[in-house]
């Protein structure tokens, strides 16, 4: 199919370290290596697919202290969360913007390894990328 943009979804996280919406250091290196080994400067041949999954807090203690009385904590729960899964997306999507990159972002909830499945099933990109956890070369 001449003329349309090669679709590369990017599985990205927050930062364990700096939190929202900074963007963690894998992502941040997966994106960097995409731009400079993938994209190179034929900005107009690709579309970039960013998803951000978040997960639910396994352990409990990330609102440990927190009280909830009544259904409108949970939602200003959820609100918050959005919120920064937003902010982390802007910095992506800006970033696209400045370099003429065609964009996508959008927020998903689950778990990570079954949610990027399900997302590329559904989405069918031409390429997939997602951080090394520290455990290669980002």
């Amino acid at each position: 199919m001449e003329g349309e943009s090669t679709r590369v979804m990017m599985g990205v996280n927050e930062s364990m370290i700096k939190g929202y919406p900074h963007e963690s250091i894998s992502s941040r290196g997966a994106f960097e290596w995409t731009l400079q080994k993938i994209i190179c400067s034929n900005t107009s041949g690709f579309k970039l697919l960013f998803l951000h999954v978040q997960a639910p807090d396994k352990d409990g203690f990330d609102d440990m202290d927190s009280v909830y009385a009544s259904p409108d904590d949970f939602k200003s729960l959820r609100q918050r969360d959005k919120a920064r899964g937003i902010h982390l997306l802007e910095c992506f999507v800006n970033r696209c913007h400045e370099i003429g990159v065609q964009c996508e972002a959008w927020i998903k909830k689950g778990d990570p390894k079954e949610v990027i499945c399900h997302e590329v099933k559904r989405v069918r990109p031409n390429l997939l990328i997602v951080g090394s956890r520290g455990l290669g070369p980002f």
